[in-house]
């Protein structure tokens, strides 16, 4: 009851911002329309700020209006807010490169109108983008001169943003030493000034500690950040996660758990499925070093179950893998055999090698157990050359982490320098005038002294005249001899340089090609699971059967055409699919949705290299999906158990004979698919005649459809 206060509360918290930016909007609006010069490109400006996060276009219109008004006026520092908050749109939308080109622009003129503060804040900007692109070093390097300029501006608050800042990027280079001084410098300063963002810090510290191996304080700080959380009702399940995280580690697991179920009851309360899986995982990782081998197996398959549903690849692998590990402690070989399989197929997907190299340690195990010492050697042979290769490539990382830490090392001097040089930066500016005196006589004897050599240079040049006449001569003999061979020399280089640009070119062309094309398979499998998505949402409110019932099957459907979208997406030929491995992720899908196990009925799937068209592979796919559904829902009721099998193979006609059967109750004797009376049926009649297929109907011992078709063009 209190969690649901407490959502009610967060909600109303949220709505009433909303609402008080949408009142601030309407208040400028009004004020807009009355004011004109530079009021109304501060307006502007204004509205683009408050339109960043509701709608980023509206953003850009706003400040683009605003910049083409303060250019007309001449309006300098209206240019440049306009052009950084521009850079905000880009940063926005995830175009770095153009939100970088204009942070640069506005920080050119906050320059020359030499204001402090607007030059620390466009560092700020720019350094975030750095950061986002990867770029470490450059992110390090801006920080530091925001700290320094907030420092000579004696701003507290930001300068412990700015050491926050330091501190995340030195924790993603590795240099935890650096990374702790910074963090610690952040900490003191948000103490001193009552900073609400104090949690945040200690959550980093954190961090740290646990990379250090240092648990204890690690807790310490995570505690902090809890209570700080408490206290001013953010979310907390994060940090409570780390907290029993670290209770594991340190082997309490009774607190362990108490902080994880916590953890689990607020993902449960906000349906966060994705957290929810990721609970229910480390609470079965605590009850499997206790040794309650049942609990962790009941976790473990309900986490399972969450993590197909997000589509969660990584973490599906990875549960299976555990999944395989506690049948395998209760000797259940079939089980281990069957979860281990599936982590296996997954993992090879997605090239998870670390998963798949347990998998095979665990394969190992489980022949060692039943003394098939061969195949047991096979697989601890097979986790060896995975191991091998991480280990490699691990240690190629540390070496270039280790240049780049170098880099970073190398410049902590000079930027330690900045920092001293920005804190005496008022006083520099005081003595500017008399730099500028300098300077000037500087050049003046620069001028003269220019002048002089320049007149004795003319002197002795007369004298050298003549005495290179007669070397012109000679020079101009052998230039003449050689120019035909430079000319035919500086040919045959032009056009080498042409058919090397032409072939980059069309290289870049193919690149782009394949990238767009991927992006197209990517977006319509998001979509796809979008709708998915939203037909189970929509099942979840609806009590009847048959509704229910037709939200399943559509769900299926959508999903047999979302996996085909996913396999283009993540092959590296975008032409074909692969039906194997095409078939058995379908059938996950359909024994997961009827909640269907295999230990009652059984997949058999034999299917030799098949590779289709989208074209022929989506209708075959429906295809597959409505007679399996079917057979699960009518041939199998009552518990009944029993046996699926979905052969397919290529013949040397290059016809296609896909033959789908299931040993369970046979069809009435007066349903005829070529005169279907249920939607099911219909869709198999529409699919076969979509494939132009040949098809042969039995109906004993259960039901046998035998298919026969040609791929279909593109």
């Amino acid at each position: 009851m209190h969690r649901k206060k407490y959502l009610i509360f967060l909600i109303l918290i949220i709505l009433s911002t909303k609402l008080m930016s949408i009142s601030k909007i309407d208040s400028l609006e009004a004020v807009l329309n009355e004011v004109s010069g530079k009021d109304r490109i501060t307006v502007l400006n204004k509205l683009s700020l408050l339109y960043i996060r509701i709608n980023p276009e509206i953003a850009y219109d706003c400040a683009a209006q605003s910049f083409e008004l303060a250019k007309k006026i001449n309006d300098e520092e209206g240019k440049a807010d306009a052009l950084n908050n521009i850079g905000h749109v880009f940063r926005k939308t995830y175009d770095y490169d153009q939100a970088l080109e204009n942070y640069q622009l506005a920080l050119d003129i906050f320059r020359r109108l030499k204001s402090d503060r607007d030059i620390a804040n466009v560092y700020d900007n720019i350094g975030h983008i750095y950061w986002y692109t990867g770029d470490f070093s450059n992110a390090l390097d801006y920080y530091t001169r925001s700290l320094g300029i907030f420092i000579a501006l004696e701003d507290q608050k930001r300068q412990s943003l700015s050491y926050n800042n330091l501190g995340s990027v030195y924790f993603r280079l590795g240099l935890y030493d650096e990374s702790m001084k910074n963090f610690l410098n952040s900490l003191n300063i948000r103490e001193k000034t009552d900073d609400p963002k104090i949690q945040s810090t200690l959550n980093n510290l954190g961090n740290i500690y646990v990379r250090i191996s240092d648990y204890t304080k690690a807790l310490e700080m995570y505690q902090r950040s809890l209570e700080y959380k408490r206290k001013s009702n953010k979310s907390t399940q994060s940090t409570l996660n780390n907290i029993g995280n670290i209770y594991l580690h340190l082997e309490d697991y009774e607190c362990a758990l108490r902080y994880l179920y916590e953890a689990l009851k607020i993902n449960e309360e906000n349906v966060d499925e994705k957290r929810i899986a990721i609970s229910l995982n480390n609470i079965a990782v605590v009850y499997e070093e206790q040794g309650k081998i049942d609990e962790a197996l009941y976790n473990y398959q309900k986490a399972l179950v969450f993590k197909q549903k997000v589509s969660d690849k990584y973490g599906y692998a990875n549960t299976s893998k555990n999944l395989g590990n506690i049948f395998l402690l209760k000797k259940d070989y079939k089980q281990v055999d069957y979860h281990l399989g599936q982590s296996l197929e997954v993992a090879r997907e997605i090239k998870a090698r670390d998963v798949i190299g347990d998998v095979y340690e665990l394969m190992s195990e489980r022949y060692l157990d039943i003394h098939d010492y061969q195949k047991a050697y096979l697989y601890q042979n097979k986790c060896s050359i995975i191991r091998d290769s991480l280990f490699n490539e691990e240690t190629s990382e540390r070496i270039a982490q280790y240049r780049t830490n170098f880099t970073i090392g190398k410049t902590l001097h000079e930027k330690e320098i900045l920092l001293k040089i920005n804190q005496i930066y008022k006083f520099q500016l005081g003595k500017d005038k008399s730099f500028k005196l300098i300077l000037f006589l500087f050049l003046l004897i620069f001028i003269m002294t220019a002048l002089f050599l320049s007149y004795n240079y003319n002197k002795k040049k007369k004298h050298n005249k003549l005495l290179s006449k007669a070397n012109d001569e000679l020079e101009d003999q052998v230039d003449l001899r050689t120019s035909e061979l430079v000319e035919a020399n500086e040919n045959l280089r032009k056009e080498i340089q042409v058919r090397k640009e032409t072939g980059i070119k069309l290289k870049s062309s193919l690149d782009e090609k394949d990238v767009m094309l991927k992006e197209i398979h990517h977006r319509v499998n998001n979509n796809l699971q979008i709708i998915a998505s939203i037909l189970n949402i929509q099942s979840r409110s609806s009590t009847n059967k048959e509704s229910l019932n037709m939200f399943t099957n559509t769900h299926n459907r959508i999903m047999s055409m979302s996996l085909v979208q996913e396999q283009l997406y993540l092959s590296d030929n975008l032409a074909i699919v692969d039906i194997n491995q095409y078939v058995r992720s379908l059938i996950i899908n359909i024994f997961s949705s009827y909640s269907i196990s295999h230990s009652r009925i059984t997949p058999i799937i034999n299917i030799e290299d098949v590779y289709l068209n989208v074209n022929t592979a989506i209708p075959c796919g429906l295809l597959v999906n409505e007679i399996v559904t079917n057979a699960v829902k009518h041939g199998f009721n009552g518990n009944k158990k029993g046996e699926i099998t979905i052969n397919m193979k290529e013949d040397k006609n290059n016809y296609y004979n896909l033959e789908i059967s299931n040993n369970g109750e046979s069809f009435p004797n007066e349903i005829d698919y070529k005169n279907p009376e249920s939607t099911g049926m219909e869709l198999i009649r529409l699919l076969i005649l979509q494939l132009s297929a040949k098809v042969d109907f039995v109906k004993e011992n259960g039901v046998l459809y035998k298919i026969k078709f040609k791929k279909l063009k593109n």
